[in-house]
């Protein structure tokens, strides 16, 4: 009987799943996004799903990929393929631009993930709704028959990482290899097991047990972060894999927090402007565009890109583009190409003015000091940027306020921490949350916030 071992270990310990549960060698689960609303549900396409498995959906923050999220469902895959799934958004995200969802199967191993923006778009037609998911997911099904097993020879083969040189090789120690066969070592993207990677080397398992070895990474692979490897015996199915981060070390990847920002640090008129950018992300390409004031740069005109390499905070110089010269002030936006991480700013195009902004780093916030219902709300800012007005704009909740009824404009003074009190528009009132936004008219600042219609404190 063809011998055949199965096993369900978590990464780096090791993960081992038979060949007969691989749906199509060399696919991955895929899902992309069919539709959104906002604050309520999201719907998805699957890709290349294995047959008749059951997945637990999860939500969280942008940036987690979705582990460890909220459970918000759990759904069984079918005949695989492609299938349509709609999922509710969990209340404590419902209030964020853009969530992470993934899906995890509670056998075999598969997941996949992606992220969406949290507006409206697109539509849920077909979406199938999720059912109640548990927390727990259901342990590994043992299999119909009881695997024939070597006479000499029981157990499971692993192997952990023990070293890499980044783009040059990567050092593994086995565990409990069966003796005297041979396994080819392949390497492949993250995600695939290793399953018609490339082609490195064979070696052989000699007495088995514990063995270590070192194996070039191939000219294709190289800058790839992370490296599935494989290695697969050539008679009797006996296999495992693992991966690991292509760094000097097998080091994690650095967990990005935060928002990156800039702050202007000196201008040449027409010429050149100097900025410092605090908390970028790292390896990232940036295009950096400049447009009119009032447009935060969105659609400028495209004057370079630049790799944030370490991340961090860093100075640029870029010039100012001969379409833009003459104006009195421009505004200046650093974005990524997919547009999830991107920071914006100003300046006046001289050398004199007192007022340029240099001087503000930060993100504006505000919140919610006390409610009178129906009539009115305060609220304290801070890290408000000075000299700046600010409409005051309240709408329906969930809307972020944006194109809100228009309350009152208030200017921001020496900035920082200020208090405002603003009446609460008739069309409003009655509502029992209401969304509360603060922009300014020029310059591309904006908070926003959201209150019970009900007396506080």
């Amino acid at each position: 009987m063809k011998k055949l071992l199965i096993i369900y270990i978590a990464i780096f310990s090791l993960a081992l799943i038979p060949l007969s549960n691989v749906v199509n060698a060399g696919t991955i689960p895929t899902f992309s996004i069919q539709g959104v609303t906002e604050g309520e549900k999201v719907t998805i396409v699957t890709q290349n799903y294995p047959a008749d498995k059951d997945f637990v959906a999860r939500m969280g923050l942008l940036g987690t990929q979705g582990i460890d999220g909220t459970v918000v469902g759990t759904v069984n895959s079918g005949d695989g393929g492609s299938l349509v799934f709609t999922f509710d958004i969990p209340a404590e995200l419902q209030a964020e631009d853009a969530i992470a969802i993934r899906l995890d199967s509670t056998t075999g191993g598969y997941y996949s993930y992606n992220w969406f923006y949290n507006n409206d778009f697109g539509s849920h037609e077909g979406g199938t709704p999720a059912d109640d998911a548990e927390e727990t997911p259901e342990e590994p099904s043992e299999p119909d028959e009881t695997p024939e097993e070597p006479s000499t020879y029981t157990g499971i083969p692993t192997f952990t990482i023990t070293d890499v040189v980044e783009d040059e090789n990567v050092t593994i120690v086995t565990d409990n290899f069966p003796a005297e066969y041979n396994f080819d070592v392949l390497m492949g993207k993250i995600g695939t097991q290793g399953i018609n990677g490339i082609y490195v080397t064979t070696v052989n398992s000699g007495a088995g047990g514990a063995l270590t070895g070192t194996f070039d990474i191939p000219d294709e692979l190289k800058g790839e972060s992370k490296i599935a490897i494989r290695l697969q015996s050539d008679t009797d199915n006996y296999y495992a894999y693992n991966w690991f981060y292509n760094n000097d070390g097998n080091e994690p990847d650095p967990v990005y927090t935060g928002i990156p920002a800039i702050s202007i640090s000196s201008v040449e008129p027409d010429e050149s402007v100097t900025v410092e950018l605090h908390n970028f992300p790292y390896e990232k390409e940036f295009i950096v565009l400049m447009g009119k004031i009032g447009t935060r740069g969105i659609g400028g005109i495209e004057v370079t890109r630049i790799d944030s390499g370490d991340g961090g905070d860093f100075t640029e110089t870029f010039e100012i583009p001969a379409e833009l010269e003459g104006l009195n002030q421009i505004a200046i936006r650093l974005q990524t190409s997919d547009g999830v991480f991107y920071a914006y700013n100003w300046f006046y195009n001289n050398t004199e003015s007192a007022s340029t902004p240099e001087a503000y780093t930060g993100i504006p916030t505000f919140t919610i000091s006390e409610v009178v219902k129906d009539e009115s709300v305060s609220v304290l800012t801070n890290n408000f940027p000075a000299n700046y007005d600010f409409d005051v704009l309240m709408g329906k909740m969930f809307t972020k306020g944006i194109n809100g009824i228009y309350v009152t404009t208030v200017n921001s003074g020496e900035g920082g921490a200020l208090s405002g009190t603003f009446s609460i528009p008739e069309a409003l009132q009655g509502d029992d949350r209401i969304a509360i936004r603060l922009q300014s008219t020029i310059g591309g600042f904006y908070a926003y916030n959201w209150f019970f219609n009900a007396d506080y404190p």
